[in-house]
């Protein structure tokens, strides 16, 4: 009997720790995340286009938190297919209503120090769970010449800081020697 016991209580000790657990996997992230960057007006045909979204760490989409006025409500997404690619796939652009399109967009601002902000939440408005979360910022150098700064950071906590690394495509696209946006700096802020 005494034997069962302990078997008994083992079972529920480890049941419960596992709860714990899960629970804690699931804990809401509390604050915001903000991007700082520069950005810089290019001249020619097919530039100053840009998105910037987050994905949760398996890569999926979570939400965009800017993208211009063209590429979204004009659909420009449509019209210069070669533009923001990765932005257009992981936002599945393709199955989502045009409101919902033209809700993330705005006017592309002035050349100069611009700050985007999240609240942490999801493209339908729940709050997301605290863990890494990847953020992209893709722009459009000149026609199909594009360029996608990307990092992560951590969401729950204390505060963080993130830096990008930058790629380009075609690899072609850097000897343009064109620089839409620069000093991209992240920042996870928990709330007080």
């Amino acid at each position: 009997m005494k034997k069962r016991f302990t078997i008994i209580i083992a079972s529920l000790l480890v049941l419960f720790s596992e709860c714990s657990m899960l629970g804690s996997k699931s804990q809401v992230a509390a604050g915001k995340v903000t991007i700082n960057y520069t950005l810089s007006r290019i001249s020619g045909m097919g530039s100053n286009q840009y998105a910037i979204w987050i994905e949760d760490e398996t890569g999926s989409y979570v939400r965009t938190l800017f993208v211009t006025d063209y590429m979204a409500q004009r659909q420009g997404w449509k019209v210069r297919q070669q533009s923001l690619i990765n932005w257009v796939r992981e936002a599945n652009l393709n199955d989502m209503p045009q409101q919902d399109i033209d809700a993330m967009s705005s006017a592309t601002p002035q050349a100069g120090t611009q700050t985007v902000g999240g609240d942490l939440t999801d493209a339908a408005g729940k709050t997301v769970k605290a863990g890494v979360y990847m953020y992209r910022i893709e722009a459009c150098l000149l026609m199909e010449n594009n360029v996608l700064w990307s990092g992560d950071i951590h969401v729950g906590g204390a505060r963080q800081t993130s830096q990008p690394k930058v790629s380009y495509y075609p690899k072609t696209a850097k000897n343009l020697g064109k620089t839409l946006i620069s000093d991209i700096s992240i920042i996870y802020e928990p709330s007080p």
